[in-house]
């Protein structure tokens, strides 16, 4: 075998042995979901919210809310500081609360298959 068929092969390998890792950092719990959406003010938190939530929020639909969700976001500052307070999570929903730089925010979840999102806010 060639060395760039090798190297080739060896990437591939690498490749697939990640996809099945599932590393696409997702958080496996509602407090780890509630806190990493809170955290951030990168684009990707969307990711974080159920479609239906990014929709009400932005008044669009599809991926044209997804962008604007992504584009709105950018605009708030990150926290310096974010702790989970308490947390009340069941089957199939949660409420977390959180401090956001010693600000309150409770955050309703739901799960959506395998991963939690946030539904909406309570105050």
């Amino acid at each position: 075998m060639r060395p760039a068929s090798r190297a080739l092969g060896l990437l591939v390998l690498l490749a697939g042995a990640l996809a099945a890792c599932g590393s696409d950092d997702y958080p496996d719990k509602p407090q780890q979901v509630a806190k990493a959406y809170v955290a951030t003010s990168a684009g990707s938190k969307c990711r974080f919210l159920t479609q239906r939530l990014i929709e009400a929020l932005t008044a669009r639909q599809g991926a044209d809310a997804r962008r604007t969700c992504e584009h709105n976001v950018a605009r708030v500052a990150a926290p310096k500081r974010v702790t989970v307070r308490e947390a009340e999570v069941d089957e199939h929903e949660a409420e977390v609360e959180v401090l956001r730089d010693g600000a309150e925010a409770k955050l309703n979840l739901v799960r959506e298959g395998d991963r939690w999102r946030i539904a909406g806010f309570a105050e």
